[in-house]
């Protein structure tokens, strides 16, 4: 019915109103069997330095919006390393073999984030801890598993991302 409607009739023009039908606008014309996807690449959050946190995402919109915005709330400055899982979720992308050390590498080395940091941590989602040997072992990069949700990076790089600890971790 949605797809073919000639005429709507509105009780309202309030904006509130509106904002369902412009949303639902925005969605109508998408293939519901290609998930949206940004393109990879590396982002900035805020104003990252050589010893800022490096967080890996897939490129799934949704979870790509999610935790850019949950990473500026907390006021982080970091680098956001976003690879091409084909628009799957995290949890979803590394079942599929889509999240995989050999896809993060590539990314490092195709925007010398390598040559941007002195560091070599990488913080990935928690859904994706099976993945981290390869991760490591693709990269050569110490893997830190973050926080199951990405409303809580503030509080996780608050008690892990300190001078002290990223000495003891790149000992290791």
């Amino acid at each position: 019915m949605t797809r073919y409607a000639d005429l709507l009739i509105m009780h309202s023009i309030d904006g509130w109103v509106l904002l369902p039908l412009v949303m639902w606008r925005f969605q109508l014309y998408t293939d519901p069997r290609k998930p949206v996807a940004v393109p990879p690449g590396v982002r900035e959050i805020g104003t990252p330095d050589e010893m800022s946190p490096v967080l890996v995402s897939s490129n799934y919109a949704l979870t790509y919006s999610i935790v850019l915005s949950d990473a500026e709330k907390s006021k982080v400055n970091a680098w956001l390393v976003v690879i091409d899982t084909e628009g799957l979720t995290i949890d979803v992308s590394v079942a599929a073999r889509k999240f995989t050390g050999d896809k993060i590498a590539e990314i490092i080395k195709s925007h010398n984030l390598d040559k941007k940091i002195k560091h070599r941590i990488l913080i990935i989602p928690s859904k994706a801890a099976r993945v981290s040997g390869d991760v490591e072992d693709s990269t050569g990069w110490r893997v830190i598993v973050g926080p199951m949700d990405s409303s809580e990076i503030g509080k996780f790089l608050e008690k892990i991302w300190t001078p002290d600890k990223i000495k003891e971790i790149m000992s290791q």
